[in-house]
């Protein structure tokens, strides 16, 4: 039986038909490779964005909260409060990206610093469950409360408040007996620790006693909730390099949160009330009258060369407004 195979010009035709259709193959697969490289952006950065709005507007509509308002007398009995600017009441306030002095954080270029030319804001309340108090027995600096229930603990940042003043204070020891929640307030070598024993306003440091107020029934008492947010440095310059951070003051120590990755720039305005416009914090001159804030935050993606549009090293880019409202301002 006579065989026959391929000539040259039928074997070099056939690698040439393979040679084209593999070649469309590998761009089908490169063209959908990234268009879910871009999808993958595009959700990331709508997670980013849907969690950064999500975090810093629940904290934003409880700044200030002091349930009892008295803004003005506070008795801070805490010790080294300058060096620790986090442990001063403030309530609410903002800072301008020129703005370098922050409470609590530095701007750098170190991992968890503050990025030069960003905003930050500072916000502070009574978190949590807030206490009814049941009984204060200046006397032996202890405080009752009337359950076993709550989430005050030993070295505790605290509030405690009436329609007279309110005080901060740390918690020098906890006592959980007979249903009820004993705190104590006493000037120990805690840290920072209570400079005094005396919870009354104004604040009086110069002695152990201080100066004495008596909290009655049925004021209010819960953990202080101390915080700056602002944009720092994650140390990972592959994905961009800047994250949302959180400075917060636990048990009178500051730690440095980051909470979502993915950003690249913020910036924070503020709307007075009856005012038509949106200021900068250095327009600010009473914190109290802000009612609204306006959020426009950069987001950016952690992958590379998803778009020819975008500038520098073709990340996904995303400029997102939000405006939210100040619960306790309106």
């Amino acid at each position: 039986m006579k065989q026959r195979g391929f000539n040259l010009v039928e074997l070099m035709i056939s690698m040439l038909l393979g040679v084209i259709l593999m070649g469309g193959i590998i761009s089908i697969f490169s063209a959908t490779r990234q268009v879910y490289r871009s999808n993958a952006g595009l959700a990331q950065l709508q997670e980013s964005a849907r969690m950064t709005f999500e975090m810093l507007s629940r904290d934003l509509r409880q700044a200030g909260a002091d349930p009892c308002g008295n803004g003005g007398r506070i008795a801070n009995v805490l010790n080294d409060r300058t060096n620790r600017p986090l442990l001063n009441w403030n309530g609410f306030q903002g800072f301008d990206p020129l703005e370098t002095t922050i409470p609590g954080v530095t701007t750098g270029n170190e991992v968890g610093q503050r990025v030069a030319g960003s905003s930050a804001i500072l916000l502070q309340s009574m978190v949590g469950t807030e206490y009814p108090l049941e009984e204060h027995k200046s006397a032996t600096t202890t405080m009752v409360i009337d359950s076993t229930a709550t989430n005050v603990v030993k070295d505790d940042i605290l509030l405690v408040c009436d329609i007279q003043q309110t005080s901060l204070f740390q918690v020098s020891n906890l006592l959980v007996i007979g249903g009820k929640t004993w705190i104590m307030h006493n000037n120990d070598s805690n840290s920072p620790g209570n400079c005094s024993k005396g919870l009354g306003f104004p604040t009086n440091c110069a002695t152990t006693q201080g100066n004495p107020y008596t909290y009655p029934p049925n004021a209010y008492i819960g953990r202080l909730y101390s915080s700056v947010w602002y944009l720092g440095n994650n140390g990972r310059t592959q994905e961009g390099g800047r994250s949302l951070y959180r400075a917060r003051i636990d048990k009178g120590n500051t730690l440095y949160e980051e909470i979502v990755s993915g950003l690249n720039n913020l910036r924070i305005e503020y709307h007075v009330s009856d005012v038509d416009t949106w200021s900068d914090a250095s327009a600010i001159t009473d914190w109290d009258t802000v009612d609204a804030l306006k959020l426009t935050i950069t987001f950016i993606t952690a992958d590379t060369r998803l778009s020819t549009d975008s500038s520098g090293d073709g990340r996904l880019q995303r400029t997102i407004t939000n405006i939210v409202a100040l619960r306790n301002h309106l």
